[in-house]
């Protein structure tokens, strides 16, 4: 079955409910400027005590290097996420850094054929294929166009899938594409950081439904 990472929670009430549904990727946002942005102490509190097969998942972009480094090792996070303009060399680096403990993802926002190059200047453990926007850098809630992806070889075993993912969607997103994962954010939302546990319940209802699963 899929894997499903749900991001941007900024209560651990959400993470709970999550939790308890199915979910067991979590992601943390340490973006300022982003509405679902979480400051390390309040992350902390938010997912101190997890089951240890809840993965946590942090959330940069266009990091401080050792803002970076200090957040991942006190807050023992599982994964590292680069969502913004990062050089190739900071991811490089940070993967080796944490190889073997931490997992590394990249984002790449997919707004035309040419998402592939970004693609191939980085070396992630996986990547994270999310709408193109020109000021956001996620969250936006907008399903990419499809094509685009239709129209190349993409090593689907390390790609996380993004953008405009609902409960009401992604049966068509499984359809379609083989991915290692999904990512959900604004699709499960009442409001920006605010998840509303009837509809992970429904997202996780029909992702089973659509592997048969009971």
């Amino acid at each position: 079955m899929v894997k499903i990472k749900i991001c941007g929670f900024t209560r651990r009430q959400d993470i709970e409910d999550a939790v308890e549904l199915g979910i067991n990727i979590v992601g943390i946002n340490f973006f300022s400027p982003s509405p679902r942005f979480v400051p390390p102490a309040q992350a902390k509190k938010m997912i101190e005590g997890l089951p240890s097969d809840v993965l946590k998942v942090g959330v940069f972009v266009n990091p401080d290097e050792k803002f970076l480094l200090e957040t991942s090792k006190v807050l023992k996070l599982d994964g590292i996420q680069f969502h913004g303009n990062e050089p190739p060399c900071l991811v490089k680096n940070i993967k080796e850094k944490f190889s073997g403990e931490k997992f590394v993802i990249k984002a790449v926002r997919v707004g035309n054929d040419r998402f592939m190059q970004a693609m191939q200047i980085y070396q992630p453990d996986y990547f994270l294929l999310d709408s193109y926007d020109t000021t956001l850098f996620g969250g936006t809630g907008r399903q990419m166009d499809y094509e685009y992806l239709n129209s190349v070889n993409l090593p689907w075993a390390r790609i996380f899938l993004a953008g405009g993912i609902t409960p009401d969607s992604i049966k068509e997103v499984l359809c379609r594409f083989n991915p290692y994962g999904i990512d959900v954010a604004s699709g499960v939302e009442v409001t920006p950081g605010i998840k509303d546990r009837d509809k992970i319940a429904l997202l996780m209802k029909n992702i089973r439904k659509f592997y048969d699963i009971t």
